[in-house]
């Protein structure tokens, strides 16, 4: 069906094909590319697209595109057509006091359920999720695309004392695409095993960031939880955070952020930031390098 300006009208369903088919191009088919035409036939209706990759902006289209597409063009196109050999993306929800979770470590569901659809969005362009080993043991998640059409992405976790076991939701999936990485200087003879060396402790995430390269995996999604986040964004590997935060006060709990405290305002840096509403909460989409 057609409106006044001769477009074609889309249902919510379809603006989401639409992404996943710009994923799908831009894994096969971009080269070095500063515009791209994206179509699909959905309903017997060929829909199509121009997006400006520079401008990070739709600029011709044959349907009408409302708030709600506007807004999920906004959100998922410019982290598929980046221009990065690796690109890290993290996601925070938190509590208007800067919590995610309570002293006990419940965070389930601090987010509107609009922002969990968001998230499984995320896992959908994504080739690849990292969370670290208490994001497992304290939230139990699947990380999968459940809530969205598109497949389910490669999930590791930082399991540096090779604790968890394969009881938790996460290795549970029929596709067997969930691995560990865990300490070089263990045994293990596991086959969904990665090793790294340590240094006081801790995993380097330079380290991480280049063995999820070598796997040829290029939109790395840093789920959670607070403390892995906050290592990578210190490091400064992170390229944007969406930071999603809830209308609630817990009063304490545990911080969004764990990072060496600054001395003066000098140092702090101005981040840009585009905000979009989501239910009752408003996600911060920041942009870092």
């Amino acid at each position: 069906m057609h409106n006044k300006s001769n477009k074609f009208s889309i249902t919510k369903k379809s603006v989401w094909s639409l992404i996943l088919q710009a994923k799908y191009f831009k894994a096969n088919f971009l080269d070095d590319k500063s515009q791209v035409s994206i179509e699909k036939s959905l309903n017997g209706i060929k829909y199509r697209f121009e997006y400006d990759i520079q401008e990070k902006k739709v600029i011709n289209n044959n349907f009408k595109i409302d708030d709600y597409a506007n807004n999920l063009f906004k959100l998922y196109l410019p982290i598929i057509f980046n221009n990065k050999k690796t690109y890290l993306l993290g996601h925070l929800a938190q509590t208007l006091d800067g919590f995610i979770a309570t002293q006990s470590g419940e965070s389930k569901y601090i987010s509107s359920k609009e922002n969990l659809f968001h998230i499984h969005a995320l896992r959908a362009i994504s080739d690849v999720i990292i969370v670290g080993y208490n994001t497992v043991r304290l939230d139990n998640p699947f990380l999968t695309t459940r809530l969205v059409k598109g497949k389910s992405p490669m999930r590791i976790i930082l399991d540096k004392n090779n604790k968890l076991g394969k009881k938790y939701n996460v290795f549970t999936n029929q596709d067997e695409n969930a691995y560990k990485i865990i300490n070089d200087n263990l045994r293990s003879s596991d086959h969904n095993i990665f090793q790294l060396p340590m240094t006081d402790n801790q995993f380097d995430e330079k380290d991480i960031v280049s063995l999820v390269t070598k796997l040829n995996k290029k939109v790395i999604f840093i789920e959670g939880g607070g403390k892995t986040i906050s290592s990578f964004y210190e490091k400064n590997l992170l390229n944007k955070l969406h930071l999603c935060i809830s209308p609630i006060i817990l009063g304490k709990g545990i911080s969004s952020f764990i990072i060496p405290k600054k001395d003066s305002l000098n140092e702090l840096i101005e981040h840009k930031v585009s905000y979009h509403k989501m239910g009752c909460d408003i996600l911060c989409d920041i942009d870092l390098c």
